[in-house]
């Protein structure tokens, strides 16, 4: 009886554990679907246009690491609710701009990313900006704080760290930072 029980309960916490991961994922793919479909609205029109209906975000850019095949919709703001729709965009008086996503599902692939590596990120109306990957590094997020004021322009992606922990929440970072391509560099 007791077998049979826990067999149950461990089933049942296995099955709740992958609706969990479902929704999650699902809920990052179904993001970037309306994104994107947004996106191509406004760069029709060239006037942003929500998402859908009530949306707290919108798409402002998109990201493209050509070495990874990696194309992602951007959002306006790093705000936790904002992250579960696409990588967020926040930009400093000075022109250092910060993308922030979740490990997990739209900054999975930032600890494949080398110094080297080339980023390109567009803007409305078509004007791209290629970035070359200058640094990667993990920081502690309780006695390292991103500097919003630093002179750009600068790129910094950051995510949590480590990219495959069980849990989430953990105080370390992965911090890549980028400079502009300069013409004629590769």
């Amino acid at each position: 009886m007791i077998a049979r029980t826990l067999v149950i309960v461990l089933a049942l916490a296995a099955i709740w554990q992958a609706a969990e991961f479902g929704r999650v994922q699902g809920k990052g793919m179904l993001g970037q679907w309306l994104m994107r479909t947004s996106w191509a609205a406004s760069d029709e029109g060239n006037t942003p246009t929500d998402p859908w209906p009530g949306a707290r975000t919108r798409p402002v850019a998109r990201l493209f690491m050509p070495e990874l095949k990696i194309d992602r919709l951007v959002v306006d703001g790093v705000e936790t609710p904002n992250l579960a729709w696409g990588p967020g965009l926040q930009t400093g008086a000075n022109g250092h701009t910060v993308i922030a996503a979740h490990r997990d599902t739209h900054f999975r692939f930032l600890g494949d990313l080398a110094p080297g590596q080339h980023i390109e990120l567009e803007h409305p109306a078509g004007v791209i900006r290629s970035w070359i990957v200058d640094d990667t590094r993990i920081v502690d997020s309780r006695t390292t704080r991103l500097d919003m004021e630093a002179a750009g322009p600068l790129l910094t992606l950051v995510t949590c760290w480590p990219i495959d922990a069980i849990e989430s929440g953990g105080p370390l970072r992965l911090v890549v930072t980028a400079r502009p391509k300069q013409e004629g560099n590769s």
